[in-house]
């Protein structure tokens, strides 16, 4: 049963394709008035009263020697187009005085509204009246019912049975080897190739054909051996209706593929696939038979009109039962449509599908009930257009569809590279991976405008003919593919040199590049692409016929603007091209720009970045550079400074410095050392230690790991002979007396100590205590925390100093 919902939306339906078919009917009248002197050929009523006068022959002889030249054919359509808006004269008697303020009264609101409620009122009058003229079209095929003999009809069609029979049989035997046959297809289908499953489907639907095509030969085989001639006309009939229905489900089946889900190219599942294939199939079944051969038979043995009834008996059911599976799959297919937006998807696609999901019944049902009001209409003409516009547009989908599916999955599993490839050229597989699905997207939008244009030009609205043959369809043509042409081009040597580019910095194959042609090739790679994005574009823009001219001169100016108001930009453009040009600094040096120091990591045409110690990347522009300390350039020099004490003799710490190279050079770490220890002497007196300065040059950027490990070595070699590494130390001293004599230390708490000749002081405790002591010799000792005795405040021992304030 069909819920009140649905029997809503039926109305609407039927409402709004009535509405559209009553829009079209003035434009026919005014079609079949534009020339009432032709005779009309599409009448078969006329055709029968007469033939054509000869005057009229004359006046079409006319018309025709008019057509066939351009310059009176132009003539022509100007004073059809003079007449037409010509405004008609009226007489004297027929003008009415018009008041005044009538004008304004025609230009006001309400009168602009009474206009369009006239036009409301009109368009429900004839709607009213369509509708009638549909409903009693209706009643006109049912009548003719009755002029159905159900006896003769049933003995024309018993005959037909054994072909009917045999063409079955012979579908079935045959059958047997192409399932078996599919099958095989089905096996060698792989999910992640769409070409070879697209060329399997196509090789099992020819498969399906030739089975349909055996059965027929069978029948009409059939034929020949029962009656020894060709099959009678209801036999042809049968046959002829088996072949194009069945063929018409071979489409189907094809693009559904209901029993193989491996040659399935919709993304449909297994139970989706099977239900919508039997139903279609079934109204394909029902349309079919009924208007190839039951139809003409009871046409043929009773009326037209019984033929006529039995075809809007049938039509009516295959719209009903039709209209009924939208309905009834309303909420399936919106939740189908509507998934992605579900989950969370909100790109344009998702919101497209979300609004379908809304609307599709309704367009469905809409579009069915307009075909079945258009074919009661007009059963043959009308109908056949609509038809064949209908399964036009299907069939642009559906291949329009399969394609686009194509080229999406081929976008999502990207392009792959052998591993071999990849280890050569690193980023070869990323580069093409982010032009491909650009490209096969903008190949998407074609494949989607070109099915549009093919169902406009199903419906009539364009015609894609006479736009492919004008000046201007060629052209877009030729400015598409010249365009494609271009950017694919151009992607080519694009990805060609960035491939060699990428191969020749590969430390592992060919030679190791150097820091040089590191550098270098990095930036012409830049450069390189920056040229040809350009040159791209504005070929593209030239392809397309947009003058680049103004562009250049555009181009020109704004580049003198840049060079004037950005003048900073130019000076770091043209100091880092000087500083390449002089080959100061490369990738992978350790440099020092100003207060900077670290190591190159990029370098383009205004800037360089530099890595320090401690992790922090410095963007230094080149104009703020004002002079450039490579530390690894063509080699290094560690210099090393051994400071000793002022005991130690020169010789013996030069020999300890020998020493120390030797040994440094015989560890692994000795390979970067490239030449003899240079041995600079003394350099330096200080105040508390003699510098000894030597020099050990190494290969670029070792010279920090040869200096560490070469004042590891010196520490050990000066410990095991003794010699002294000086430190910082405090020298205390007391003056002397006149007699150039010490005098005496004085500590608190502690005897005095006599200078030499005088009396030691006593060790006797018991002597000791009975010495009378001073009570400030009492106070505790105060120490620095090194064991050093603070002294005594002198405020401690003068309490009265003055202070007003103690």
């Amino acid at each position: 049963m069909i819920r009140h919902t649905g029997a809503r939306a039926l109305l609407l339906a039927l409402c709004f394709s009535l509405a559209s078919m009553i829009a079209s009917q003035p434009i026919m009248a005014q079609t079949s008035t534009l020339l009432p002197s032709l005779p009309s050929s599409s009448s078969g009523s006329q055709s029968g009263e007469g033939t054509v006068s000869t005057d009229q022959r004359e006046g079409i002889d006319d018309l025709i020697r008019i057509l066939e030249t351009e310059a009176t054919r132009n003539r022509l359509i100007e004073t059809l187009k003079a007449s037409a808006y010509q405004a008609p004269e009226k007489s004297a008697a027929s003008e009415t005085p018009v008041l005044s303020g009538d004008g304004d009264l025609a230009q006001s609101v309400p009168a602009h509204l009474a206009s369009y409620t006239r036009s409301a009122v009109a368009a429900l009058q004839d709607g009213t009246t369509e509708i009638a003229g549909l409903i009693a079209q209706a009643g006109t095929f049912l009548s003719g019912a009755q002029a159905i003999n159900l006896p003769r009809v049933w003995q024309a069609i018993l005959p037909v049975s054994t072909i009917a029979i045999a063409t079955l049989l012979a579908l079935a035997v045959v059958s047997w080897p192409r399932r078996r046959l599919v099958e095989w297809l089905g096996a060698r289908a792989k999910p992640k190739a769409p070409v070879l499953r697209l060329f399997l489907a196509a090789v099992a639907m020819l498969a399906d054909a030739l089975t349909v095509i055996i059965a027929v030969a069978a029948g009409h085989a059939t034929s020949l051996v029962l009656s020894g001639g060709p099959p009678d006309i209801n036999e042809a009939l049968f046959l002829n209706a088996f072949a194009l229905t069945e063929l018409v489900k071979v489409g189907l089946a094809a693009f559904v593929a209901p029993f193989n889900p491996p040659l399935r190219l919709t993304p449909f599942s297994d139970g989706q696939a099977r239900y919508w294939y039997r139903r279609l199939a079934l109204v394909i079944t029902l349309l079919g038979y009924t208007f190839l051969f039951v139809a003409p038979v009871v046409q043929s043995i009773s009326s037209i009109a019984a033929g006529n009834a039995v075809r809007f008996l049938v039509v009516t059911v295959a719209y009903l039962f039709t209209l009924w599976l939208v309905l009834a799959n309303r909420e399936r297919v919106k939740k189908r449509l509507q998934r992605a937006y579900r989950e969370g998807a909100r790109n344009p696609q998702a919101r497209v599908h979300h609004l379908l999901g809304q609307l599709w019944w309704l367009l469905a049902a809409c579009f069915i009930s307009a075909l079945f009001a258009l074919w009661i209409s007009s059963p043959r003409n009308g109908f056949q257009f609509m038809l064949a516009a209908s399964l036009m547009s299907i069939a642009a989908m559906a291949i329009g569809g399969l394609v686009v599916s194509i080229l999406t999955k081929i976008i999502a599993r990207g392009i792959r590279v052998s591993a071999g490839t990849s280890e050569r050229f690193p980023l070869l597989e990323r580069r093409i991976n982010g032009f491909i699905p650009k490209l096969l997207l903008i190949l998407r939008i074609i494949v989607i405008a070109a099915v549009i244009a093919v169902i406009l030009h199903a419906w009539s609205i364009i015609d894609l003919e006479t736009f492919a043959s004008s000046d201007v369809g060629r052209r877009m043509m030729s400015a598409l593919v010249g365009a494609l042409v271009i950017l694919t081009v151009g992607f080519g040597i694009h990805l060609v040199f960035s491939s060699w580019v990428e191969y020749r910095l590969n430390p592992n194959f060919g030679s190791v590049p150097t820091a040089r042609e590191r550098t270098l090739l990095s930036l012409f790679r830049n450069a390189l692409t920056i040229a040809l994005a350009l040159i791209v574009m504005m070929l593209v823009l030239s392809q397309i016929g947009i003058n680049i001219a103004p562009l250049l001169a555009g181009a020109g100016v704004v580049g003198l603007a840049v060079g004037f108001g950005a003048q900073k930009l130019v000076q770091d453009i043209i100091t880092g091209a000087f500083i390449q040009i002089e080959n100061a600094l490369n990738e992978g040096d350790v440099v020092q720009l100003g207060s900077v120091s670290g190591v190159v990591e990029k370098l383009t045409i205004r800037s360089v970045s530099l890595r320090s110690l401690d992790g922090t990347y410095h963007l230094i522009p080149f104009s703020s550079v004002d002079q450039v300390a490579n530390m690894t350039k063509d080699f290094s020099n560690f210099v090393a400074d051994v400071s000793v004490a002022y005991r130690e003799k020169v010789d013996e710490v030069k020999t300890v410095m020998l020493d120390a190279f030797d040994r440094v050079r015989q560890s692994p770490e000795g390979t970067s050392i490239i030449a003899d220890f240079e041995m600079l002497g003394v350099e330096t007196l200080g105040d508390n230690a003699v510098v000894v300065r030597g020099r050990v040059r190494t290969l670029p950027g070792k010279q920090w790991g040869i200096g560490r490990l070469y004042r590891e070595v010196i520490k050990e070699l000066m410990d095991e002979r003794g010699i002294e590494i000086p430190f910082p130390q405090t020298t205390v001293w007391f003056g002397e007396t006149k007699s150039h004599e010490a005098p005496p230390l004085r500590l608190a708490g502690v005897t005095a100590v006599e200078p030499a000749g005088g009396v030691p002081p006593t060790e006797d405790p018991a002597a000791a205590s009975a010495t009378p002591t001073d009570p400030s010799r009492l106070k505790t000792v105060t120490r620095n925390p090194d064991g050093t005795i603070i002294p005594p405040d002198p405020k401690e021992d003068h309490d009265d100093d003055g202070d007003p304030s103690r």
